[in-house]
């Protein structure tokens, strides 16, 4: 088509715009067949042909006087076009056809539409040049007189073009970026710049829209998106994409939605045993495990290392997430070969939801609920509180479970500022010849000390650390400062031996008996006072590097003691295999020495078995003169235990030299 304004000037309309009318004011509020039957009968007749494009034709108005009309298909029927006289047919002023290669030539796609409506159906196009038939697929009598909103589709975002379309009404500049489709259906992004265009008279005619094709640029930002939001290795949600789809969630249904926080038990395992890029293997059939027992629509997402959680979103009661959880550890059910080995693998789950009570009201919505991050952290914690207890379970959250971790992260606080800022002390247990009473030495025990000088006993925060890895801190520092104590007593000429427990994870360090002989070069203190004691949890997680380290120390003349003896799987072949010295019976069995005749049996052969194999053997936890009789009638040589003093501070009476 040619010039815009050769041809679509004027439209017949049959109300006023913008208090302007057009046409004949007395046609306002009629039908076309009332006021202009020839024009309707022609309407009729070529509704089939104005599907191939414009058609031009010459009509009688009501008056007789002949009228160039042009018909042509709109979005909501056919348009009528009265076409304005120039005198010129197409192409026959040398600027009409100037300006139709010229605006064909243009890389950005041109559209020019009526001014009016903006509403709907929207403007009508009348121009539209070559780029942007090349671009949409679709031929010019398809887009001539139909509204731009034929671009739209499902992706499109209606509220972008609402605000665009409320600016139009103001007469104003716009500008957006929008999702258009092509013919085919194809999805294009295109930056859209539109301004009006004023007559002679300054009344707004048209729309004149420049496009471009950003789907390039707009497909490498999506990428960059996705990148951030996805974990590189199984494709799924990285813990940033969980949490915006997860805050979407709540924000659409904030009492319907439930997290399954997991982890694949031992999994560190296989990574220190295969590597790595055997352990990322591992993930990523774990990954499509997953999704052959999940639905669809389920959102996982891998949040790091062998973490994952599952976003359900249109919960409708809470068994809904207890059959997920059960799925999810029904897909580990099948063992895991590598080469020729098979590994069963489990899982730690926990449960989390955003409502409070034990049922879902299908009826409640709306109001203040938990963030996303807090929901995340329930799940995590649950999670965390079902590994402590044994692996391989699943658990929902609840408050006490919270409260209980809560007072364990106050405790853990404790703990390292106890470290920081010399809030430790070491107390010290005597140890007693059981014959004539003397004080033989003592075993160091640590204590918290709280600022408000309160004295927190290692039964509250020694299973921590353990759990937490600052059982090593602590442990060094006792080490230092038994030593230290050790070398006074030595100038002293007392000569006490001291004893101090070393925990399995201190022990599986390889540097821990080197780091123990620097120390007695800082103390001065002669090791042959030094006990180390140690329990059967040792020998049985970390027999090679506990061989080690005990061999060592040995070595250098410090007793190794074997504590708690009779509480664990006792082996008396640890004795014959490890350099043990020492032996301490578990106050456990000392308890029931006397009144259960086994039990008497049990140590007495016990003593008699260690002092054959050349081991010191002492009783723990004597408490009664009667034990203690018992005791020395079995050949025991040594005791602890209340009955010969509570431990005390290692810096006061009767340790004070």
């Amino acid at each position: 088509m040619g010039w815009v304004d050769r041809w679509a000037s004027q439209l017949l309309k049959l109300s006023p715009v913008e208090g302007r009318e057009a046409g004949n004011g007395g046609w306002v509020g009629k039908s076309l067949a009332g006021c202009w039957p020839q024009l309707h009968q022609e309407v009729l007749c070529h509704r089939k042909r104005i599907l191939e494009g414009p058609h031009d034709l010459e009509v009688a108005d009501p008056d007789g006087q002949l009228q160039a009309i042009r018909l042509f298909r709109t979005d909501t029927g056919t348009g009528i076009g009265v076409l304005a006289p120039t005198g010129l047919q197409q192409g026959d002023h040398p600027l009409v056809g100037l300006f139709g290669g010229m605006f064909d030539a243009v890389q950005d796609a041109l559209l020019i539409t009526l001014a009016e409506p903006v509403a709907s159906p929207g403007p009508v196009i009348v121009y539209t040049n070559a780029t942007l038939m090349r671009e949409t697929g679709f031929a010019q009598h398809e887009l001539l007189g139909r509204s731009p909103r034929l671009f739209q589709g499902p992706g499109t975002d209606l509220s972008v073009t609402r605000r665009f379309g409320e600016k139009l009404t103001r007469w104003q500049n716009c500008e957006m970026e929008v999702l258009n489709f092509t013919r085919e259906g194809q999805p294009i992004w295109i930056d859209l710049k539109v301004a009006p265009l004023a007559d002679a008279e300054g009344w707004y005619t048209h729309w004149v829209s420049v496009q471009r094709d950003v789907s390039d640029r707009k497909a490498a930002e999506l990428r960059l998106v996705e990148q951030a939001l996805t974990d590189p290795l199984t494709g799924l949600l990285n813990r940033r994409g969980l949490l915006e789809r997860l805050e979407a969630s709540l924000a659409r249904r904030p009492h319907h939605v439930g997290l399954i926080y997991f982890d694949i038990d031992r999994f560190k395992d296989v990574n220190d045993r295969y590597g790595h890029a055997v352990g990322d293997a591992l993930l990523l059939e774990i990954t499509q495990r997953m999704g052959a027992v999940l639905r669809r629509n389920d959102t996982i997402a891998r949040l790091g290392g062998d973490e994952f959680v599952l976003l359900i979103d249109q919960m409708r009661h809470e068994s809904d997430a207890r059959q997920r959880a059960e799925r999810l550890r029904s897909c580990l059910a099948e063992p895991w070969r590598h080469g020729e080995e098979e590994f069963n693998l489990s899982m730690s789950v926990g449960i989390a939801f955003s409502h409070t009570g034990t049922k879902l009201d299908p009826g409640q919505s709306g109001g203040a609920g938990l963030s996303a991050e807090e929901l995340l952290r329930r799940a995590d914690l649950t999670m965390y509180e079902v590994k402590a207890s044994g692996r391989d379970g699943f658990a929902v959250y609840s408050i006490a479970s919270d409260r209980r971790v809560q007072r364990e992260v106050n405790l853990r606080q404790q703990v390292e500022h106890a470290l920081r800022h010399d809030g430790l002390v070491l107390h010290g247990q005597p140890l007693v010849d059981l014959t004539s009473g003397a004080m033989l030495g003592a075993e160091a025990l640590v204590r918290l000390q709280t600022p408000t000088a309160e004295i927190v006993s290692p039964d509250q925060f020694i299973p921590l650390a353990e759990r937490s890895g600052l059982i090593v801190p602590i442990e060094r520092w006792v080490m230092a400062q038994a030593l230290h104590t050790l070398a006074r007593w030595q100038a002293a000429g007392q000569p006490w031996s001291l004893a101090i427990n070393i925990s399995p994870q201190h022990l599986e360090q390889e540097l821990l008996a080197e780091e123990l002989l620097e120390l007695r070069q800082w103390s001065g203190a002669d090791l042959r006072g030094l006990t180390v004691e140690i329990t059967e949890t040792v020998l049985l997680q970390a027999h090679a590097r506990a061989h080690h380290n005990l061999s060592l120390l040995h070595g250098a003349g410090v007793c190794i003691a074997l504590d708690d003896f009779g509480t664990g799987y006792s082996s008396l072949s640890w004795l014959s295999q490890l350099p043990i010295d020492q032996v301490k019976i578990d106050r456990s069995i000392i308890s029931h020495l006397v009144d259960v005749e086994r039990t008497s049996n049990l140590v007495r052969g016990f003593v008699r078995v260690f002092q054959d194999l050349g081991l010191s053997v002492v009783a723990e936890g004597v408490e009664t003169e009667a034990q203690r009789d018992a005791l020395l009638a079995m050949g025991c040589p040594m005791g602890q235990g209340f009955l010969f003093g509570q431990p005390s501070s290692l810096d006061q009476a009767p340790w004070e030299t």
